[in-house]
């Protein structure tokens, strides 16, 4: 009985200790995370704001409920928050590329417009009639 609690005495603070322990989630999320909020940044210092601002905000919105998520500690919610990342992660390419395909656009109308007056110019030299001189 006495080696009983004697064990007892002794694994009860390595209870105590075990459920004081603070949790830490999986490198893949906390890896995901950072992923995430880096594609984030990314995206807001490019611009896309201007033209991809509910595609963005929509990776914003997702990125914040997995850091909440993150927050009750435990597998479950640390396997919906890496899911939100992920997500969010791909929602800020896509708005990057959807802000760069933009401005591609945008470029290619100011060429062709260029182009276009171009083509004006040349065709009212051509038309006009050459002057000679005595």
């Amino acid at each position: 009985m006495k080696a009983y609690r004697s064990g007892l005495a002794l694994s009860l603070p390595l209870l105590m200790l075990q459920a004081c322990a603070t949790y830490q989630p999986s490198q893949d999320v906390t890896a995901q995370m950072a992923r995430t909020e880096s594609t984030i940044q990314q995206a807001e210092r490019s611009g896309v704001a201007a033209t991809s601002l509910p595609e963005l905000q929509g990776a914003k919105d997702k990125y914040s409920q997995a850091k909440t998520l993150l927050l009750k500690e435990s597998r479950e919610a640390d396997q919906m928050a890496l899911q939100l990342a992920k997500q969010a992660e791909v929602d800020a390419q896509y708005a990057t590329a959807k802000a760069s395909s933009a401005k591609q656009a945008t470029s290619a109308r100011e060429v062709q417009s260029g182009v276009d007056a171009l083509k004006t110019e040349a065709a009212r030299n051509s038309a006009a009639p050459a002057t000679t001189s005595p």
